[in-house]
């Protein structure tokens, strides 16, 4: 492949690194936040599937803002 063909990232994919990369940071969580997340998401009433990357990492930062109070 030629180097001029290579374009800069987009804003699109740094977005969604963003968004797995603060999925990916809930691995180290204890067990009482991983149920609380879980709790929060299936209150949605959406399923798994039908989640999309922004209500998963809103449901992940009020986890952790409720847990820090």
């Amino acid at each position: 492949m030629s180097l001029d063909t290579l374009n800069a990232p987009s804003r699109f994919p740094v977005r969604i690194a963003h968004h797995f990369g603060e999925i990916a940071n809930t691995l180290e969580w204890d067990h009482s936040l991983w149920l609380a997340l879980g709790v929060r998401l299936q209150g949605t009433g959406k399923a798994p599937d039908a989640l999309t990357l922004a209500e998963v990492e809103q449901a992940i930062a009020v986890t952790l803002r409720e847990a820090a109070q």
